[in-house]
């Protein structure tokens, strides 16, 4: 996929739990090196989810910033059993689509470049990030594809859930 916009999100290592940023970019590079000036915390990982259209990496955003458990501040969120699900359950409607009463309870929330992500299916995948990230790497090329129960894995390597 030749992607130019990407929704983020990035882990940062917490004190009980990891802390997530979920933000839009068109340049992971410079995105990593504002975060790591004003996060207090280690970057440990970045996910990307790629798109070549900025309206749908919009859409996408928003809806993961109204649809998620609220966040921690602003867009940084705890990154807890119930934050993990509650990602995996929306992207994987995202994916799959919505079905009409779906989208007609959500329509008072979600609206222009959101709504629009709610009409149709995507193909949206998860992609995880090779550290160090050079200024001049590709972000698609020097990621690697991978599932929800891996990002799960990679994120909350250390935390036990019941």
């Amino acid at each position: 996929m030749n992607s130019s916009c990407f929704v983020y999100l990035i882990v940062c290592d917490g004190d009980l739990f990891p802390y997530i940023k979920i933000g839009k970019t068109v340049n992971l590079y410079n995105r990593l090196a504002n975060i790591k000036t004003g996060c207090p915390h280690h970057i440990s990982h970045a996910f990307v989810i790629g798109s070549k259209y900025e309206e749908e990496v919009i859409g996408l955003e928003g809806v993961l910033h109204k649809l998620l458990p609220k966040s921690h501040k602003g867009e940084w969120y705890v990154g807890n059993s119930e934050f993990f699900h509650a990602l995996e359950a929306i992207l994987h409607k995202v994916n799959s689509g919505f079905s009409y009463d779906e989208i007609a309870d959500l329509q008072d929330v979600v609206t222009g470049p959101e709504f629009e992500i709610l009409l149709h299916h995507h193909d949206f995948e998860y992609r995880k990030v090779r550290f160090p990230l050079k200024k001049s790497d590709c972000v698609m090329r020097e990621s690697a594809e991978i599932g929800y129960n891996e990002l799960l894995r990679v994120c909350l390597a250390d935390i036990c859930f019941s």
